[in-house]
């Protein structure tokens, strides 16, 4: 599939990658995620609003009947809850359709902040899902569940700037909340990092899909050139974004505090062919998840795990119809700028 990149806009961001000038007239926040392959903007979204997102995640995890209460600490147990991964991880169910995620995804604050990104308001956005994570008491810090897994969102076979992955943050999230966990500045090194490797490379080659995953060793490489693990922390409503060229991953609280926050990553309509077009209708018309790159469709599977409790009930689900206004439909493909 033909993609395009960023080299062809006119924004801020475009012209400091091109150049690597942050003397250019841009908004702080845009000048350090070009610096630091990550940035925080603040209250990007009300924070009411963002109370109103968490109740309505709240409600879905109970409107499943699995147990689940949010004032019942004891009901914070994983068999309560639909089939997730990585400690709250949700694509599946079509919860990417869900009628609050897609008001979630339209709301201007966020879409402002990609337009300022792309130097474009005539934006998609990924069918991406949520994280919802509820922690158990009774975890040890062992647990496998708490490991890292480095990775970035991108192919390295594709080294420039491609896309801004952002996170909308919903609830209060400190330093033991679980959250996103960046390596500082490993965006600069995209390129040099899969030379420096060539020799590991797999015999198939890269993955050519937007996803890689580091070994210990390539980490620890990245710090010995400077670069350093940030757990990021953020308030209700405030927007986290990073280049998909910056290593990170999802870390799992320890702390018995809630982390709540939805994916949502935007990119100009025009990045996205004609043949991902296509692909996305029929997607939203299935209501299907997507990865997190609007304009490069790789699907997420509707149904959980046949074994999970979830299972009977998610195959009797009718499909979501959510209600759109203009700028959503166009945000979701369905309807040209």
């Amino acid at each position: 599939m033909a993609t395009q990149t960023v080299t062809q806009t006119i924004s801020p961001l475009a012209m400091m990658e091109l150049s690597n000038d942050t003397s250019i007239d841009a908004p702080e926040w845009m000048k350090e995620l070009h610096t630091k392959g990550w940035t925080i903007v603040r209250g990007a979204v009300p924070k009411e609003r963002a109370a109103y997102y968490t109740d309505k995640s709240y409600e879905w995890l109970e409107s499943w009947g699995l147990g689940f209460q949010r004032s019942d600490p004891s009901t914070r147990k994983e068999a309560n809850v639909p089939w997730y991964i990585r400690g709250g991880l949700y694509a599946r169910y079509g919860i990417a359709h869900e009628q609050f995620v897609w008001d979630l995804k339209s709301e201007p604050g966020l879409v402002d902040k990609f337009a300022q990104i792309w130097g474009t308001d005539e934006l998609v956005v990924s069918y991406d899902g949520l994280n919802l994570s509820v922690p158990e008491s009774a975890r040890a810090p062992t647990d496998p569940i708490f490991a890292p897994w480095a990775h970035v969102d991108q192919s390295p076979y594709r080294t420039n700037l491609q896309c801004i992955q952002g996170i909308l943050n919903l609830l209060p999230n400190g330093p033991q909340d679980g959250g996103l966990t960046v390596l500082e500045g490993s965006n600069k090194l995209y390129t040099k990092l899969w030379e420096h490797f060539d020799d590991k490379k797999p015999e198939n080659g890269w993955s050519k899909i937007e996803q890689q995953n580091l070994t210990q060793e390539m980490s620890e490489w990245l710090e010995e050139q400077g670069c350093k693990w940030v757990k990021v922390c953020a308030e209700p409503g405030d927007l986290l974004l990073w280049d998909s060229r910056t290593v990170h991953y999802g870390s799992v609280p320890s702390s018995t505090n809630d982390r709540f926050a939805a994916y949502v990553c935007y990119k100009p309509a025009s990045f996205v062919s004609e043949e991902a077009k296509q692909e996305r209708l029929k997607a939203f018309a299935n209501k299907q998840g997507t990865a997190h790159d609007p304009s490069i469709v790789r699907l997420t599977a509707r149904l959980p795990p046949d074994d999970h409790p979830s299972y009977e009930k998610a195959t009797k689900m009718p499909l979501q119809e959510p209600k759109l206004s203009k700028r959503g439909r166009q945000l979701a493909g369905l309807e040209a700028y």
